[in-house]
């Protein structure tokens, strides 16, 4: 790289090397297998690679100090156990010409970030708190970047956003974030404690720290794809339980897509031969099982299909009775380049909500149960788009 090709930030961090606009790799912590993170010394970092592990990729319109330009910090998806912050559907030029510095950062997976052991204190993560090392560093060293460390809007799809609705629980939240856009969070179904034994059985040795790092890689992995097809039709680690009764008070725009999970292998092996509604109801712990099956019927025949959707994504954003709702056409992850990527409503709605701006329809509550609706191509309000799944879970 040239000199005339490649720009140095010195902040808090250390002394940074990128390109003009990209910074692709700056670590922001260390951590030993299974152990929590630690913060780094600063160092000189060179950051015009693509590393993996906890590094974070940062996008600025002008690596400036006091530019004070808005910034996002993007938290992927990818199940609690895979997902990178490199994802062709969350690139970030089009924020960053709009303004934006945008920050995407990686965390620990799988089991060595969301196995939880006998001395792990409540409610906390290794995952999580990865990511929360990753929010101090952004306070510390954004504006060097040309951001603005008082106006930071956290986004997160599908595990990252349920990762971000914890990083807002009370127990967890620190200011670092002013507000949230949660894009089709997901939660397990059962507390890791239900599955500890499955695990164990599945990895045949004992589901403890030392155990786990000594482990090798390729037979953890085994052992672990073993242990989460039990729960194919869930998600086999994350947080729980979910209670937005615990949410500090700060601006949401929380949203799923109309039919997230029509591509899962179960469903749609259910659904193309007609039967295993009532099955799958039982399964998931469905409330008024008939009810909802003939709402789903009138929509069409995916019954199953939309039912685990249902169960891992939809019921969460029904429970949060807070903030704005967007309801988005498609499948899961189609809100990504929607959001990122396209010159569309949705974006324009997210963008000036990142920028501090009050969204333009009606906030979500208990008596006016609104809703911005993408779903017919334009946007629209309506009414208790969810209301089959908030009555069924």
């Amino acid at each position: 790289m040239s000199a005339t090709s490649s720009v140095t930030v010195e902040c808090p961090a250390g002394t940074i090397t990128g390109e003009p606009h990209y910074f692709r790799s700056i670590p922001y912590a260390k951590a030993r297998p299974f152990a929590d993170a630690e913060k780094l010394e600063p160092l000189r970092i060179d950051a015009t690679g693509k590393h993996e592990g906890l590094y974070l990729t940062l996008a600025t319109p002008e690596a400036r100090f006091g530019a004070d330009a808005p910034v996002i910090v993007y938290i992927h998806g990818g199940g609690y156990d895979g997902g990178t912050r490199f994802d062709a559907r969350t690139e970030p030029t089009f924020f960053r010409e709009q303004g934006f510095v945008v920050v995407s950062i990686d965390y620990r997976v799988g089991l060595e970030g969301f196995a939880r052991f006998h001395d792990d204190e409540a409610n906390r993560y290794r995952g999580i708190d990865d990511c929360v090392l990753a929010l101090e560093w952004v306070q510390k060293n954004i504006e060097h970047f040309g951001g603005d460390p008082t106006n930071v809007t956290l986004i997160g799809q599908s595990a990252g956003a349920g990762i971000a609705l914890w990083l807002t629980r009370l127990d967890h939240y620190k200011g670092a974030f002013r507000r949230l856009v949660a894009l089709s969070p997901s939660f397990p179904r059962q507390p890791f404690a239900a599955r500890k034994g499955a695990l164990r059985r599945a990895l045949g040795k004992p589901v403890t720290r030392a155990s786990l790092a000594g482990i090798k890689p390729a037979r953890l992995d085994k052992g672990y794809r073993r242990f989460a097809r039990r729960y194919f039709t869930d998600l086999a680690l994350g947080p729980t339980p979910y209670d937005p009764n615990e949410l500090a008070d700060i601006d949401l725009i929380i949203s799923s897509t109309r039919d997230e999970m029509y591509g899962h292998r179960a469903g749609l092996w259910f659904d193309q031969r007609g039967f295993g509604a009532k099955l799958a109801a039982r399964l998931f712990g469905l409330e008024n099982s008939d009810t909802y099956i003939k709402e789903a019927r009138k929509i069409d025949n995916r019954v199953v299909g939309r039912m685990i959707g249902d169960a891992v994504i939809r019921r969460y954003v029904a429970q949060t009775e807070k903030g704005w709702w967007m309801e988005f056409p498609g499948k899961h992850c189609d809100d990504l380049s929607l959001v990122f990527l396209e010159d569309s409503e949705a974006h324009h709605h997210i963008a000036s909500f990142a920028r501090g701006a009050t969204p333009s329809w009606p906030q979500y509550s208990e008596e006016n149960r609104a809703a911005l609706s993408l779903v017919s191509g334009e946007a629209k309000v309506v009414k208790d788009p969810l209301r089959m799944v908030r009555l069924a879970f």
